[in-house]
């Protein structure tokens, strides 16, 4: 995968991530709110702390797939112009 497609998929990544992390919430806000919840040990609170967990998963994978194409993007052009650095 070219250097630009990891800056560009980051960059994607990070911005579904903030689109759908509403949409998250207010599903799980349905489903915390629903009585029958509490039939089930450790549901609720591991149902409150997905989204969270959903959201910085994201935008670290996004956030890493941007770095290593910029950084693989300015070491590639180091490379191009003949200069060495030792």
């Amino acid at each position: 995968m070219g250097n630009i497609w990891k800056v560009v998929l980051g960059v994607a990544a990070i911005a579904v991530s903030l689109v759908i992390y509403p949409i998250i919430l207010d599903g799980v806000a349905a489903i915390t709110g629903d009585a029958n919840i509490a039939d089930y040990t450790g549901l609720e609170p591991f149902a409150n702390v997905l989204p969270l967990l959903i959201l910085v998963a994201m935008i670290f994978g996004g956030g890493l797939l941007t770095f290593q194409g910029v950084r693989g993007a300015r070491s590639s052009s180091k490379s191009k112009s003949g200069k060495k650095y030792s």
